[in-house]
């Protein structure tokens, strides 16, 4: 099978990689030559490709040493958040597993917010200056990954104040958003192009310094401490859903799928996250979107709960992508999944 599965050391590789040897498949790590012994512990890449960094992916004789391994580029956040990510999906020439237009997407919050709009998903107000809020907002500002750089306003005077404290000038790109008060939810979704279905892999919710460290705090004390909440991911927490909402879930979901593919054609290929709050069961709103593996499906290397219904047998995130490659490879239909 002249093909492999390849990915950069970060985020999610571990699991890529060790889904590609569970189904049959060669496996190529582009690794930072910094994460050199971390990764070589794990004795999951059959190559390994030292890289000073994941800009490095775009140089011509790394791309070239891809190509003659047959690589087929499996993305995920990293991708996302360190590279120029027009100029990524312009100058990388090797496949890549699902739709890279969809990684520009999910780059620009403003073309998020459209195509969840376009899916008829609800979604929070969002505000194109401080003068228009009135209500709690969560501010995401520019470059900001795994919620590093968000921040928490009450109301319009308490926005302009921390953004002067900040030093953030209001014409800065930030992007303020309604704070929906709910129960955060990340359910994982793969869409196959092979089958035309989609599928629920897992779910989980973040846990978030020092937001999440906090509500440890007495209410009393926290009065007495000028601490601004800060939502950068240090972790992921398993969740198991009530059946009625995930059948919530699965339309919004599909939905989804609908509209990628009528605004970034091929559409969605592969793993996506909802990122959601539930204000009650029957009121959920979509304030993101992943379009691609999140890492928290990395607490599901042996299955979850739902892909355990749907297999019966270990299938993380990672190995479904191989799996849908290989039966791709086997029915000559490759060029479904690769952009």
């Amino acid at each position: 099978m002249n093909i492999s599965v390849t990915t950069y050391g970060s985020h999610s590789a571990l699991q890529i990689l060790k889904g590609a040897k569970d189904e049959g498949l060669k496996t190529v790590l582009l690794c930072p030559r910094s994460r050199r012994k971390f990764y070589e512990r794990f004795r999951l890449a059959d190559e390994l490709l030292l890289v000073d960094n994941v800009e490095d992916l775009i140089r011509g004789h790394i791309q070239k040493t891809l190509m003659n391994m047959g690589s087929i580029l499996v993305p995920h956040g990293t991708i996302i958040s360190d590279v120029n990510i027009s100029k990524f999906i312009r100058d990388f020439k090797v496949p890549i597993f699902g739709n890279r237009e969809l990684l520009l997407w999910e780059s620009d919050r403003e073309l998020k917010e459209r195509l969840l709009k376009e899916a008829g998903i609800k979604v929070p107000r969002s505000f194109s200056s401080p003068d228009e809020v009135d209500c709690p907002v969560i501010v995401k500002l520019p470059g900001a990954e795994g919620g590093k750089g968000y921040f928490l306003a009450s109301g319009r005077e308490d926005l302009i104040k921390k953004l002067t404290k900040m030093s953030v000038k209001t014409n800065c790109e930030f992007y303020i958003q309604e704070y929906v008060i709910g129960v955060t939810v990340y359910p994982h979704f793969f869409y196959s192009p092979l089958k035309e279905e989609v599928e629920l892999l897992g779910v989980d919710r973040r846990y978030e310094t020092n937001v999440d460290s906090l509500g440890r705090i007495p209410a009393s004390d926290q009065l007495n401490l000028d601490m601004q909440p800060t939502y950068e991911v240090v972790g992921n927490i398993p969740l198991v859903l009530r059946e009625s909402i995930l059948e919530k879930f699965f339309d919004i979901a599909e939905r989804f799928v609908e509209a990628t593919k009528r605004l970034v054609p091929p559409g969605i290929i592969g793993p996506f996250c909802i990122e959601a709050a539930c204000r009650t069961p029957d009121d959920v709103v979509v304030f993101e979107f992943s379009a691609r593996i999140v890492a928290g499906t990395n607490l599901f290397i042996s299955g979850s709960p739902y892909s355990y219904l749907i297999y019966g047998e270990e299938m993380s995130m990672g190995r479904r992508i191989a799996r849908e490659i290989r039966l791709a490879y086997e029915t000559s239909d490759l060029e479904k999944l690769v952009t």
